[in-house]
């Protein structure tokens, strides 16, 4: 059978267009076999090919833009469907336009449109609309296939048009499209090809027949493009409708008239209270604060990582950006009463705890974790035999085998050896794939430990997935959260060591979270070695998630373009450089006249700085941790050279009985201080120098002359801000388009902090969902961000975890709050002292009436708006978490019920109302 491709292409000078497919003259999907195609005028590219295989058989087929250098350009869909159902046709015409990957409308084909918020369970038949009478001249069937996930389930698309079979553009009469391919939508009309060209138009109706939405935007045009209608035995016209010549036309999208905007809820689970929940909140809560989320307007619940974080077996653990494993869920979240029947006795045992846990104000994650875990094996112990011989566990590890083994691993030598530093395991600290399936092999030393995780695993994982259900089924989205990093006492860490830089640690640079920036503690990534194999790290990481979630939050999704890396002999943020960075060169300094690069990648420190860092203290600590080169300079002494060395100095007992804790504190934050007092850090792997972050601040770089810290800055901001950005983009257009071709969740970056110039044309070009914080404006001359100018691709929000909420943050500075007052709410006077109830609805009102695709808000914002409701006291309490202390407690909980929230019917009416009034639950 001929088939011909033809695609409306918007291309540029050396760019050509490709078609791929399942057949041999397609290529097989070898791009190297791809088929080029030759531009018309008009943007359309054509080829035609002859099929030798059964041409009747579904292919799958797609397009592609090379450029002159070989870089491919995917289309958004992954692949195009043909399938000619029942039709035998003579000749096969493909009439399509290129899926632009950066438009908007492609996110409506992901995962929270098509499986939550616009889901279509119900199946219809595809009926051919025939337009010719038997004998009426020679046939053609023209395929319409719309792209339109933007349905309300219950509704239906009609095509309405200036010929008979479409209603002669009365739209009462127009032809229905059968919606079996959701979010596809298809209707073949049997045509006289006399009726050709015709025009045409779409439009959505009820379930009663009303039109409820008329597409925006001129009529469309179907026009004969020259198929020959012979039939291949030689006919002069073809009048069977069967064997027809077959045109597919694929219109990309509906016309909509007004962008979709939704409006969401972000809570950690750990924080949410029921009357169910053992002193914390459980993934079945999840389904109580649905039903609130389905009440209120709300479709999306955003929450915090759910991952293991088990490596101290302690508070430490409470951190949820700390992970142990990408795919274990934290059996912090598991209820005890869904795993089934209880041994006897643990029904009333569970209630005491209950009672005494559930009373706590804030989660006391060291209390709880130590009941659960004891339970837990109670119930193991009465149900493993069971369990492990049940097909349920089989199928389980047939399906998550690839990572429950070494986790379960993992965790019992962590359990046996008492820490989860697996370089104090002995004959374990390094394992192969053998030693893993000793390890779990019936009958091994650790078997019954490893079975343990395995059961909990099981358990938590049908938890989940039930909430996630649930939830689904309510429509309301749930959103997980990928952290950027993971623990150093991973088991990724621990079976795949060469994937990550084990002596480097991952942090940012100073932001308004912290002035001295932070470090997270966590090894960087070996991208090198993660290409090999296409990142299969991450894409078995991100299809995993897809499990529970339909939208995902990158954390820190700057470190896909790089990452603010520290060696690990430093402590303070200060101290890090980007990675991977385009380096100064020692030729670029001497070219400006710097010659002495050793005094610039030296502490300098002159002794009026000892003085201002240690006060009346200043001669014992130098006699003790400094040496005098020359009078009046000073230099640390080589056991004190790096800040691990003086921290663990400090730690031990070489510090001096004698020496109070306060003293301790002042030394060791003075001696960070001036060894951080660097211009320059050498990077020998790459040849050159990065200069360090705000080095204008330092004592070395006031000491210098004038001349020399011109030439500096220069250097400084050509580093900083110019030579990276085309680097860093190469960077991140490698890896995000990976992790986003895994799978069909929607992606949204937290794009916060020192932002490369480079990172919202990618984000844009690959329509990754920015976030947008008031307190944090993208644009450099202002103090806030206004909501009203957020573009669409974004998510708005009040405030995140790692900030004070609105009431917490109005009490912080006075003054900036008054600006806010007068510049951003548009208020006169003084404002109040506290973030009265109709400030905090005026706010989140502005927030809902953004262009945003997405409102989602912190439920302490939420629930600030009534007076009834806001929790009492002092607002502080409610922020999750403070980057800048790194002993902060991970314990906030909502303090009144999911069940409470639902009896709110005054309050859940003003919600729902807000929403609506912003358009935030308008499907059209």
């Amino acid at each position: 059978m001929r088939v011909r491709f033809n695609v409306f292409c918007h291309t540029e000078w050396g760019q050509e267009v490709y078609v791929l497919g399942t057949n041999p003259e397609l290529g097989n999907w070898d791009l190297s076999r791809a088929r080029k195609m030759t531009y018309s005028p008009g943007h359309v590219w054509r080829t035609e090919v002859a099929l030798h295989e059964d041409p009747f058989t579904a292919f799958n087929y797609k397009y592609l833009i090379r450029n002159e250098a070989g870089a491919l350009i995917r289309e958004e869909t992954g692949t195009r469907t043909f399938d000619a159902g029942m039709l035998r046709p003579v000749s096969l015409e493909f009439a399509d336009t290129w899926d632009n990957p950066s438009d908007p409308d492609s996110l409506f084909r992901t995962a929270p449109f098509v499986e939550t918020i616009f889901r279509h369970d119900a199946v219809e038949a595809h009926v051919p609309v025939s337009g010719s009478a038997p004998g009426d001249g020679p046939l053609a069937t023209v395929r319409l296939k719309l792209v339109n996930p933007r349905v309300r389930s219950g509704d239906t698309v009609c095509v309405v048009g200036n010929i008979e079979p479409l209603g002669g553009w009365d739209s009462a009469k127009g032809a229905p499209m059968d919606p079996s391919g959701f979010p596809y939508w298809t209707l073949d009309l049997i045509l006289n090809v006399r009726k050709i060209p015709f025009q045409y138009k779409y439009v959505i109706k009820d379930c009663s027949g009303e039109i409820v939405a008329y597409e925006d935007g001129p009529e469309r045009s179907f026009e004969f493009s020259g198929i020959t209608w012979a039939s291949e035995a030689g006919e002069d016209e073809v009048r069977d409708p069967q064997e027809a010549p077959l045109i597919m036309v694929t219109d990309n999208k509906f016309g909509h008239k007004m962008k979709w905007r939704g409006a969401g809820i972000a809570v950690p689970v750990f924080s949410i209270r029921s009357d169910e929940g053992l002193g914390v909140g459980e993934f079945l809560d999840l389904k109580g604060l649905a039903d609130w989320a389905r009440e209120t307007g709300f479709q999306l619940i955003q929450m915090l990582p759910i991952n293991d974080t088990t490596a101290y077996m302690d508070w430490m653990d409470s951190y949820p950006y700390s992970c142990i494993s990408v795919f274990a869920l934290h059996p912090l979240y598991l209820n005890l009463e869904a795993m089934g029947p209880l041994p006897d006795g643990m029904t009333d045992e569970i209630a005491s705890h209950r009672s005494r846990l559930n009373a706590s104000p804030v989660l006391e994650f060291e209390q709880v974790m130590t009941v659960k875990r004891a339970l837990f094996r109670k119930i193991f112990e009465a149900k493993k035999d069971a369990f492990l011989a049940s097909p349920e566990l089989r199928a389980f590890l047939q399906d998550h085998g690839h990572w429950l083994k070494s986790y379960a691993a993992f965790s019992a030598l962590r359990d046996y050896f008492r820490t989860g530093d697996f370089f104090e395991w002995g004959p374990y600290a390094q394992v192969t794939e053998e030693d893993i399936d000793t390890l779990t092999t019936p009958g091994s030393e650790h078997y019954e430990t490893v079975a343990f995780y395995y059961f909990l695993q099981y358990h938590l994982h049908v938890q989940l997935s039930d909430a996630a259900r649930y939830a689904r089924e309510r429509g309301v989205v749930l959103k997980g959260d990928i952290p950027i990093g993971i623990q150093k006492r991973s088991d990724s860490c621990w079976i795949n060591p060469g994937l990550f830089h084990m002596d480097q640690s991952a942090g940012a640079p100073p932001d308004p979270f912290s002035d001295s920036g932070q470090n997270w503690g966590f090894p960087t990534y070996n991208w090198g070695e993660m290409a090999r194999d296409n990142f299969s790290w991450w894409r078995n990481r991100m299809g995993h998630m897809a499990h529970y979630f339909q939208m995902i939050r990158l954390d820190h999704i700057l470190g896909f373009f790089r990452i603010w890396e520290i060696p690990d002999d430093s402590y303070s943020g200060l101290m890090g450089h980007f990675n991977p960075a385009l380096t100064l060169r020692k030729e670029e300094f001497e070219s400006e006249g710097i010659w002495d690069l050793d005094r610039l990648k030296k502490p300098y420190i002159p002794g009026w700085l000892v003085k201002i860092a240690f006060g009346r203290e200043a001669s014992r600590v130098t006699a003790q941790y400094l040496s005098e080169d020359e009078p009046g300079h000073f230099t640390l002494k080589p056991e004190f050279g790096t800040q691990r060395q003086v921290a663990r100095h400090l730690s031990g007992s070489g510090a001096g009985a004698e020496s109070g804790r306060a003293y301790l504190e002042r030394v060791e934050d003075g001696l960070f201080s001036l060894i951080s007092d660097i211009i320059l850090f050498e990077d020998t792997a790459n040849s050159g120098f990065h200069p360090r972050i705000n080095m204008m601040d330092t004592a070395s770089f006031a000491s210098l002359d004038g001349w020399m810290k011109e030439k500096l800055m220069r250097l400084y901001y050509d580093y900083f801000y110019h030579r990276q950005e085309g680097f860093w983009r190469e960077q991140a257009m490698v890896r995000l388009p990976v992790l986003k071709r895994v799978s069909n969740m929607l992606i949204a970056g937290e794009d916060l902090g020192m932002i490369p110039d480079c990172v919202p044309g990618v984000m844009e070009e690959l329509c990754i969902l920015g976030l947008r914080i008031q307190r944090m404006p993208k644009e450099s001359d202002r103090e806030f961000g206004y909501p009203w100018e957020y573009s669409y691709l974004t998510v708005a929000a009040t405030s995140s975890h790692d900030m004070s909420t609105m009431r917490g943050w109005w009490e912080e500075d006075r003054a900036r709050t008054t600006r806010y007052y007068h510049v951003v709410l548009g208020r006169e006077g003084e404002p109040p002292l506290t973030l009265e109830p109709h400030l905090s609805q005026q706010i989140i009102r502005q927030h809902l009436d953004s262009p945003s695709m997405w409102a989602v808000f912190p439920i302490q914002d939420v629930l600030a708006m009534s007076a009834g409701l806001r929790r009492p006291g002092n607002p502080v309490v409610e922020q999750i978490n403070v980057p800048a202390e790194p002993n902060h407690l991970w314990n906030y909980r909502v303090h009144i019920t999911t069940g409470r929230l639902l009896d709110e019917k005054e309050f859940n009416a003003q919600l729902r109302k807000m929403i609506a009034d912003s358009g935030r639950d308008n499907p059209y």
